[in-house]
């Protein structure tokens, strides 16, 4: 059971791995929620029996690329924040210039 359940967090992670650069935000949130599933349910094995020293060593493979996802994650996320920037400050410069008129309202001027 620990032997399956390594093995397919290990084959879903290095699928990910071979396309991480290609890989969209929607990408990854699905890929950190199936991952999720699949640790939770090594966990659940592993309250019942212990790890081998191999299958320890196999886990600590999968974990090392943690560093490598996490960076891909931070620049999605430095990504849509630049983005996010970029569009107020559209939007404030847009406003700035778009008047709020009335279409029936009149404009008097007095002279002095």
């Amino acid at each position: 059971m620990i032997n399956e359940a390594l093995s397919q967090l290990e084959q879903l992670t290095q699928q990910f791995i071979l396309r991480l650069n290609e890989t969209n935000y929607e990408e990854v949130e699905i890929f950190v929620e199936v991952r999720q599933m699949k640790v939770d349910k090594l966990l659940t094995v592993l309250e019942n029996t212990s790890m081998t020293a191999e299958q320890k060593r196999k886990l600590e493979f999968i974990l090392s690329h943690d560093a490598i996802i996490d960076q891909h994650m931070q620049s999605l996320k430095q990504e849509a924040q630049n983005w996010l920037v970029q569009r107020n400050m559209a939007k404030s410069q847009r406003n700035a210039y778009e008047s709020n008129y009335t279409p029936d309202s009149v404009l008097m001027d007095r002279r002095k």
